[in-house]
């Protein structure tokens, strides 16, 4: 994927966040929104990185290791701990994408 693919995978996972936000607010991790419209594992893992790399560190995802609380080792991420409330991972996102992308649904 390309970088505004990738840009634009994340605004849809934004807009979708939105709209869960007002009609079915559950949690929801990054993967499971990515999956749901539509990218694979791999187009999946792109973004995630991209995230990652845009500064969305804390709990993103089971490939990224988490910071332990008693001693600040790396351990890994369980997978129930990447699951964020649609307005949380909206924001988490909104936070380093371009201002270009950003569109209001």
């Amino acid at each position: 994927m390309t970088e505004t693919q990738i840009v634009e995978a994340l605004q849809q996972v934004v807009i979708d966040c939105k709209i869960l936000e007002e009609v079915d607010y559950h949690s929801v991790s990054l993967r499971g929104e990515l999956y749901k419209l539509g990218y694979d594992e791999e187009n999946a893992d792109a973004c995630i990185r991209y995230a990652h790399k845009g500064g969305f560190t804390h709990c993103i995802d089971p490939m990224f290791p988490s910071k332990s609380h008693e001693d600040g080792k790396d351990e890994p991420t369980p997978v129930f701990a990447c699951y964020w409330g649609p307005d949380q991972l909206r924001s988490r996102l909104e936070w380093f994408l371009p201002r270009r992308y950003s569109h209001d649904a």
